[in-house]
């Protein structure tokens, strides 16, 4: 589930219909972690040459996709949680390579169909399974919110920061479901990998996947405090869950220290 903090909505939508213009059909390709993938134009990764641009955003994408290609090995298995239009699903899948497997999250159906065919043309469906629920700490239905037009969605209406009173955010009904409960249900064993993009529902996450979390099961969240109120959860309840699963918690950028406290970013729980 993906969605801007500061305004970005607007200039993303605008950026995808210009690529639809200059592509006209064609698919964008880019090259990650050794590998060439193509996707349908407006849906692909960052470049890995805006490192440094200014927009934190766009910082942030860049250093988690960098961690990805240098970290997830070939027969691993990896959970993405929030997957929108498969940004991250296709490179999960190329990295993996045919003995690793991938299961992609995303609730939101026009990310998903995006996802469906960004896997088809990277010739990669058989090794991502795509699942069409929300990840949360229960398993029941939850309102879901929708910014129309723009793939954006989060299970709170403060999950889109600023744009949170924006008038074309539509609500439905999504099945919800933990980790813990889907591992079980479907006989997994813990995952290698788990990212988690959930727009503040990251904290109940990983409330419901406390298997993994007390495993070894490497985990790239996304903080978005902002909306850690509307979910009921805090900083110092995802600290205090590290802390007690024995487990390390940093942010990407090295720059920025938890000491510092909650701050929009990635972080790697190891």
């Amino acid at each position: 589930m993906r969605t801007g903090v500061l305004g970005v909505p607007a200039v993303e939508k605008a950026v995808q219909v210009v690529k639809k213009l200059w592509y006209a059909g064609r698919d964008e390709q880019i090259d990650l972690g050794g590998h060439s993938l193509r996707y349908t134009p407006g849906t692909r990764p960052t470049r890995l040459k805006y490192r440094d641009d200014p927009d934190m955003i766009v910082r942030n994408d860049v250093r988690q996709l960098e961690f990805f290609c240098e970290n997830i090995e070939r027969g691993q298995t990896v959970i993405d949680v929030g997957a929108n239009c498969g940004q991250y699903a296709v490179l999960f899948g190329a990295l993996v390579g045919s003995g690793g497997r991938v299961i992609a999250f995303e609730p939101e159906q026009e990310g998903r169909s995006l996802m469906e065919r960004n896997l088809f043309i990277n010739k990669l469906s058989s090794r991502v399974t795509v699942e069409p629920f929300a990840v949360f700490d229960d398993n029941g239905e939850r309102e879901f919110f929708v910014r129309a037009g723009d793939n954006m969605s989060s299970l709170e209406r403060a999950g889109f920061g600023t744009n949170a009173d924006a008038s074309d955010i539509v609500s439905s009904t999504v099945q919800t479901v933990t980790l813990d409960e889907y591992f079980t249900a479907n006989a997994l064993p813990n995952p290698d990998w788990i990212k988690i993009d959930a727009e503040g529902a990251e904290v109940n996450v990983l409330r419901g996947a406390a298997r993994a979390l007390h495993g070894e099961t490497k985990i790239v969240c996304e903080l978005h405090p902002y909306a850690w109120h509307s979910f009921g959860t805090s900083f110092p309840e995802l600290l205090g869950m590290v802390q007690r699963a024995g487990r390390d918690i940093r942010f990407l950028d090295t720059d920025r220290h938890i000491s510092d406290g909650p701050e929009y970013g990635a972080v790697v729980i190891t």
